[in-house]
């Protein structure tokens, strides 16, 4: 595993990295890279260990660089590192489109190995003050890039890191990423701006839309207050399949309003894909494994359950309340890391009285 690692960008996405670096593998030499005064924060705060010296030359002591910077500054970083840090060096950005960091790698003949890196993750807050250890665990984590050259090394270097934080990695190829970023979180960008500027064309009525805009609306449109300094880069880096995705919507629209005297199929699909969201899937490292707990309608059922299992040393990576009914009980979902402690998760919970099953 990396012993050295640096992070450059200390916002929110690097902050929350360094702050869970730092309770969760403490031997690591963690340094920061920032502005001055973002750096001097961090140094205070204990977010970090050192300040970078000098950038870039101190770079080329690091085993990991952690990229967590805009695109435009990402890019200028890269050519930065270039012929500074050597192939024992991983360099990983965490940005949201990769094509256009990939031919950029090619094109410099990167003296480091690149791998590129995207948590999804993230918080509508921004900078370190929102930073949170919490913020990767159980995330999907994108690695692209990886092959036979560099396998080896991302498992000894990159991987146990990322372990250590619970996300969970997911390899694609760059192309691949940036098609399906397009369509789960480039094209939903968009929409949820559109139908807030929307609302507000229909505000100048002086009707209460705002006011009525309340539960679904504000649930689907809660990344309309994201940054365009941030997704300026990530739109044009990823225009092609943006501009395609939005043809294809469009077209779905266009259905829509030649048939809303009959919508049923579209809804009856819709029901159906939206059921098949999978808790794991074909590419990750480290799926978790579910198990459902049926509980009756009853005071400190939470507790109960979280105490039986940290008695045992189990983890619960992440917990859902699924469904509920008053004076009735409910259906948690539990996930853990592996087979062995969801089937000893199990054995507990049946012991105590409740009624637990591995999902299939």
């Amino acid at each position: 595993m990396g012993k050295r690692v640096l992070i450059s960008g200390l916002g929110l996405m690097g902050g929350s990295l360094a702050m869970a670096l730092k309770r969760l593998a403490p031997e690591l030499e963690l340094y920061g890279y920032d502005l001055p005064q973002v750096m001097d924060e961090a140094l205070r705060r204990g977010i970090i260990q050192q300040k970078l010296p000098n950038w870039p030359d101190s770079a080329r002591e690091m085993d990991i660089v952690f990229l967590a910077t805009p695109l435009r500054i990402l890019k200028q970083h890269l050519k930065e590192l270039n012929g500074v840090v050597g192939k024992k060096t991983i360099v990983t950005d965490m940005g949201s489109t990769k094509t256009e960091l990939e031919e950029l790698v090619k094109k410099l003949g990167f003296s480091g190995t690149f791998i590129g890196g995207h948590p999804m993750t993230g918080a509508e807050k921004s900078g370190l003050q929102a930073a949170n250890p919490l913020l990767y665990e159980n995330a999907v984590y994108i690695l692209t890039g990886v092959d036979d050259q560099n396998r080896t090394q991302v498992n000894r270097q990159l991987l146990p890191l990322l372990n250590q934080l619970k996300a969970r990695v997911l390899l694609l190829n760059a192309k691949e990423h940036d098609a399906i970023l397009a369509v789960i979180s480039h094209l939903p960008q968009l929409l949820a701006i559109d139908l807030v500027n929307l609302v507000g064309q229909k505000q100048k009525d002086e009707l209460p839309y705002f006011e009525l805009a309340a539960g679904g609306f504000r649930d689907l449109t809660r990344i309309a207050s994201s940054s365009y300094h941030i997704w300026q880069d990530i739109i044009a880096s990823n225009r092609d399949n943006i501009r395609g995705v939005l043809k294809d919507f469009i077209e779905i629209l266009q259905g829509n309003m030649e048939g809303l005297d009959d919508l049923s199929s579209d809804f009856s699909r819709a029901n159906t894909l939206h059921a098949r969201v999978p808790r794991a899937g074909k590419g990750f490292l480290t799926p978790l494994v579910d198990v459902m707990v049926y509980v009756t309608d009853e005071m400190g059922v939470i507790a109960k359950i979280a105490n039986a299992l940290a008695e045992h040393e189990i983890d619960i990576r992440d917990m859902e309340l699924l469904k509920i009914r008053e004076k009735e009980g409910g259906v948690f979902r539990l996930s853990f890391g592996n087979t062995h402690q969801a089937a000893t998760a199990v054995r507990v919970l049946n012991e105590i009285g409740y009624q637990a099953s591995i999902k299939e």
